[in-house]
């Protein structure tokens, strides 16, 4: 509350009852009551009062009501460090915007969710054309050799494919996109290869353990090269990649939420990617 003397509350109040032109208070010898022209004026500033705070409610209901909720399907390979920090960065970029991640190991998955309207945009490697969306940006994620930092290998800016095969290989079987890229690289002698799984974590645990050695691309291994966990060398006779796409249901309905959210990631990885093969050639 202000704090007025009682004289000035006073002086005020006169003031008013000249403004009017009607007394507002009975002035008695112990004291004041309301005329019955100042309870009108009170009970007309209570009202007001009133509706000044519903003016407020209605004011904070419209602010919330005008919040958006996104909602990203990314695949589990994505989920780690960097991926998190990059989320961090898109909720400051966007604070009006409420982000939901879900997160599945295959993106027929998440673009099948894509379709039923449950998800607003997936983040996701190489997804199946039978389904129905519009990849909206892409970007080629390069496959290198994978070694641990004790290979002898580890050391090496690039090589070429034919320099590994002697090495015990560990790959991803052909149920993954990856398995079937990297078979169609290897020479016969090699496409059977002792040791297959469909579990890229199981098979980074046997490169961290100096075990052997794998191809994979350079996002399936960002939390382990950013640890310096394991080491990614780019070849240099061959240019495969997997293309990590960003799709959306409707390109003419996708609303501008989350347009701008899918270019301001699509930007963040493209960088991270940069950056990741940056640290691999120095």
């Amino acid at each position: 509350m202000m704090n007025l003397s009682a004289s000035a509350v006073n002086r005020q109040i006169l003031n008013l009852e000249e403004e009017l032109g009607v007394r507002l208070l009975k002035r008695l010898p112990r004291g004041v009551v309301l005329t019955a022209a100042g309870g009108l004026v009170l009970n007309r500033l209570v009202g007001f009062s009133e509706a000044i705070a519903h003016l407020h409610q209605d004011l904070q209901h419209h602010t919330t009501s005008r919040q958006v909720t996104v909602t990203i399907g990314v695949m589990d390979c994505l989920v780690g460090g960097p991926f998190t920090l990059l989320l961090y960065r898109i909720s400051n970029l966007f604070p009006d915007v409420i982000l939901r991640v879900e997160v599945a190991f295959l993106a027929s998955e998440l673009l099948t969710r894509l379709e039923a309207g449950e998800i607003d945009l997936v983040v996701a490697f190489e997804p199946p054309e039978q389904h129905g969306f519009w990849a909206i940006n892409v970007i080629p994620v390069p496959v290198g050799v994978i070694v641990s930092p004790e290979h002898p290998f580890s050391t090496r800016p690039s090589m070429a494919l034919k320099e590994c095969y002697e090495e015990q290989f560990f790959l991803p079987d052909r149920s993954m996109i990856l398995g079937r890229r990297v078979q169609s690289i290897l020479p016969s002698h090699l496409r059977f290869v002792p040791f297959r799984t469909n579990s890229m974590r199981l098979i980074r645990n046997f490169i961290i353990q100096n075990a052997g050695i794998t191809l994979m691309n350079i996002i399936d291994v960002w939390n382990e090269v950013r640890s310096s966990a394991l080491v990614f060398i780019p070849l240099s006779d061959q240019t495969l990649s997997t293309k990590l796409a960003f799709c959306v249901r409707d390109r003419l309905a996708t609303t501008k939420e989350v347009q701008e959210i899918a270019s301001s990631l699509y930007r963040m990885l493209e960088e991270e990617v940069s950056s990741l093969l940056g640290k691999s050639g120095s």
